[in-house]
C-alpha cells in the first residue's frame, strides 16, 4: 500500500474548519505533541505531527512509530466543572476514538480499562492494542485536560512497537489518517458535550471488555492484585472483587487473565458496521440500510422488545406505548430491532417521570411532540440533500438514493449540535413569548396578529407542473416566508402547500411581513401571487398551533382578498400605531362563512 510521506495540513484544517478546534498545527517533526500543548494549554486546540520520536504512554511508557505510519495528535478539552466527573473524562476519550474508528474503518473494536482500544485482526484472534491514549489535566483558571492519542494505522506487522500491538493496516482496514484525525476530533466534541452528565456511562461499559474479566492489576503502592473486574462505579473507578471484597480502583495497569465464565469476552455491542462503499454491484438494499442505521445510531440492532424491556427495567406495555408515542412502528415480539440507543432513550424517558420532573401523561405528550417535529424534519432534510445529489437528473434511483444516505450520515454529526442549538434557542424564544404573554393578562388566551399568506391559483398551477417543479415552488414559497417571517421577528406556526400562517405580537411587524411577504411573490418569477388576510385578538396557543374565531377570521379574510391585495379586520386597523407608513381603503362589510357580516379594510403602502 502506498503511504503519503506527509499529513495534509490543508485538508485537516478544511475538515475541522466549521467546528470548534481554534488551532490546527501541523508539523512534520516533533519530539512530543503533548508537551507542546502542556507549555501552552489553551482549550480547543490541536497538535498533530507526521513523526513523533518522544512519544510517552501511560506510566512512563514509549510510543514510537516509524514516519507517516501511525497517528501522533493531542488536543484540549475544557474539563466538567465537577471535578467528581473527572475520572470519567479518559474513559469517555477511548468511546471517542472508538467510535471514530469504527465508523471510518469499520473494525471490530473494544476497550481495555481505562482506555486502551483493542482491535480483532480476525474472528478468531485475541485482542490487540491499536491505540493508546494518556490524558493530563492542566491547571489554571479553566483547567483543561490535554488529550494524547497514538493510533496504529499503517505499519506492517515488523512494525509494530510490541508483539500484542496490530495496527488497521493488520485488521484490514486502510484509511487516510487524515480522515481519521477529522472524525476523532468530531467525536471529541460530542463526547465533550456530555460527559459532565452520565449520558455516555453506560456506552463506556458496554465497550469496556475489561468488565467481566478475571484481571491482574499492577499498582505503583501496592505491587499487584488479582481479582474479577466486575465494574466501573459513579466516577469511573474499576470495580475489582478478591475474596469476596469488592474494591475500587482508580489507577493501575490492567492485565486480561481470562474471562470469568471460562469463554472468550467480545464487547457487548458489536462496532457500528461500515457502510458498503456505493455503487457496489449487486448490492443488497437491506444490507446498506442495516450499516446506515449502525452508523446513524451508533451500534446496530442487538434486541427484541422482550430484552430491551428487561435490560432497562421498563414494562413491555410502557416501552411500547413510548415507542408509539414517538410515531414509530411496533416491533414484531420476535424482531431485532432496538439498539443501544433506543435502550439510553428509553432510561431516560423513564427517568423524567421517575425523578419528579414531569408526569407520565405529560412525558408521553412531550415524546409524541418531538416525535411529530423531527419526523417532518428528517424527511424535509433528506429531500434536500436529496435534490442536490441529483442535480439535473431530477428523481431518485438507487444511486442517488445511496449516494445521498451515505452523505446524510456524514452530515448527522455535525448537525445534531446545530438541531440543539436551534431547538435550545427557539425554546428561549417561547419562554420570553410566554413571560411577556402572562404579564399583566390573566385572561384565557393571549393576544396576537394572526395573518394567513395564500398563493392564489394554485391549483390550476400544479397541473401545469413536473413533480420537481411543483417540489421547488413550495421549498422557494416556504424559504421566502420563513425569511421574511423571521427577519420581523414573527412566528411560523405552520405551512400547507400553498399557504402559511404566522402570528407576531405587534400590529406593525405582522403588517411588515404582509407588505415583504407581497412584495418577494410579486419580484420572484417562481412564486405566483400571493394574498394576505389579517385578524387581531385573542387566540388560544396549544401544542404549536393556534385556535379560536380571530384564526378563523384571518383565514376567512385570506379568501376574501382580491389577488395580490392585503385584507385586515378593525382590531388590526385600531392597532396600528400613529403616523404608520400605511394606506388604507374601507371595503363595504363582508359576509364571512361562521363568523358573519365583519368590517374589512385593504391596506397599501403609500408611494415612495
Amino acid at each position: 500500500m502506498a503511504v503519503s510521506p506527509d499529513l495534509r495540513a490543508d485538508v485537516l484544517r478544511d475538515a475541522l474548519a466549521a467546528t470548534v478546534w481554534r488551532e490546527v498545527a501541523v508539523h512534520d517533526e516533533v519530539a512530543s505533541t503533548n508537551d507542546l500543548l502542556l507549555a501552552d494549554p489553551r482549550p480547543w486546540r490541536v497538535v498533530t505531527a507526521n513523526h513523533q520520536t518522544s512519544g510517552r504512554g501511560r506510566l512512563d511508557r514509549t510510543w514510537e512509530a516509524p514516519p507517516a505510519t501511525s497517528i501522533a495528535l493531542s488536543c484540549t478539552l475544557p474539563l466538567p466543572a465537577d471535578q467528581a466527573r473527572w475520572g470519567w473524562v479518559p474513559l469517555l476519550v477511548g468511546v471517542a476514538v472508538r467510535r471514530a474508528v469504527a465508523d471510518l474503518a469499520g473494525v471490530q473494536l473494544a476497550l481495555k480499562w481505562p482506555n486502551d482500544l483493542l482491535a480483532l485482526t480476525s474472528p478468531d484472534a485475541d485482542w490487540r492494542k491499536v491505540a493508546g491514549i494518556l490524558c493530563t489535566v492542566a491547571g489554571g483558571e479553566a483547567p483543561v485536560v490535554v488529550v494524547g492519542i497514538g493510533l496504529n494505522v499503517h505499519q506492517g506487522a515488523d512494525q509494530l512497537p510490541t508483539q500484542v500491538s496490530t495496527s488497521l493496516r493488520e485488521c484490514g482496514a486502510d484509511v487516510a489518517r487524515e480522515d481519521l484525525i477529522a472524525c476523532i476530533l468530531r467525536e471529541l466534541i460530542v463526547v465533550q458535550r456530555q460527559w459532565a452528565t452520565s449520558a455516555l456511562d453506560d456506552d463506556y461499559r458496554s465497550a469496556c471488555i475489561t468488565i467481566g474479566q478475571q484481571v491482574r492489576l499492577q499498582t505503583g503502592a501496592e505491587g499487584h492484585l488479582v481479582g474479577d473486574a466486575v465494574g466501573v462505579d459513579a466516577v469511573g473507578r474499576l470495580l475489582i472483587t478478591t475474596e469476596g471484597q469488592t474494591t475500587a480502583y482508580a489507577a493501575g495497569d490492567v492485565v486480561h487473565v481470562r474471562p470469568t465464565d471460562g469463554t472468550p469476552a467480545p464487547p457487548t455491542v458489536e462496532s457500528p458496521a461500515a457502510i458498503p462503499p456505493v455503487g457496489t454491484a449487486e448490492l443488497d438494499p437491506a444490507d446498506f440500510v442495516d450499516a446506515i442505521e449502525a452508523r446513524l445510531m451508533g451500534h446496530p440492532r442487538s434486541m427484541r422488545r422482550s430484552e430491551i424491556s428487561r435490560a432497562s427495567g421498563i414494562s413491555q406495555a410502557q416501552t411500547a406505548t413510548m415507542w408509539r408515542s414517538l410515531g414509530f412502528a411496533r416491533a414484531r415480539d420476535d424482531e431485532v430491532f432496538f439498539g443501544e440507543a433506543d435502550l439510553e432513550a428509553l432510561r431516560r424517558f423513564d427517568a423524567l417521570v421517575q425523578d419528579g420532573l414531569l408526569d407520565n401523561p405529560t412525558a408521553l405528550a412531550l415524546t409524541r411532540a418531538v416525535g411529530r417535529s423531527t419526523d417532518r424534519m428528517a424527511m424535509w432534510s433528506l429531500q434536500l440533500i436529496a435534490d442536490m445529489v441529483s442535480g439535473d437528473r431530477g428523481g431518485i434511483d438507487s444511486d442517488v438514493a445511496q449516494r445521498t444516505a451515505a452523505l446524510t450520515v456524514d452530515l448527522a454529526e455535525r448537525m445534531s449540535p446545530l438541531v440543539d442549538y436551534v431547538w435550545r434557542r427557539n425554546l428561549s424564544v417561547a419562554i420570553s413569548r410566554m413571560i411577556a404573554d402572562s404579564e399583566p393578562e390573566s385572561h384565557v388566551g393571549i393576544v396576537r396578529t394572526v395573518g394567513f399568506a395564500d398563493l392564489v391559483n394554485f391549483t390550476q398551477l400544479v397541473r401545469r407542473l413536473s413533480e420537481r417543479e411543483l417540489a421547488q415552488l413550495v421549498l422557494r414559497f416556504e424559504s421566502l416566508a420563513s425569511d421574511i417571517v423571521g427577519a420581523h421577528g414573527g412566528a411560523i406556526v405552520k405551512t400547507v402547500g400553498d399557504e402559511v400562517l404566522f402570528t407576531h405580537t405587534a400590529v406593525e411587524g405582522a403588517v411588515d411581513i404582509a407588505f415583504d411577504l407581497r412584495a418577494a411573490a410579486e419580484a420572484d418569477d417562481l412564486v405566483p401571487t400571493m394574498r394576505v388576510g389579517m385578524a387581531r385578538g385573542r387566540v388560544l396557543a396549544r401544542l404549536g398551533d393556534v385556535y379560536g374565531t380571530t384564526v378563523n377570521r384571518a383565514s376567512r379574510l385570506t379568501g376574501a382578498a382580491k389577488p395580490g391585495k392585503i385584507m385586515v379586520d378593525q382590531e388590526v386597523m385600531d392597532g396600528l400605531p400613529d403616523g404608520a407608513a400605511v394606506r388604507v381603503r374601507r371595503r363595504k362589510r363582508v359576509d364571512l362563512a361562521g363568523i358573519g357580516s365583519t368590517d374589512a379594510f385593504v391596506i397599501e403602502r403609500p408611494p415612495q
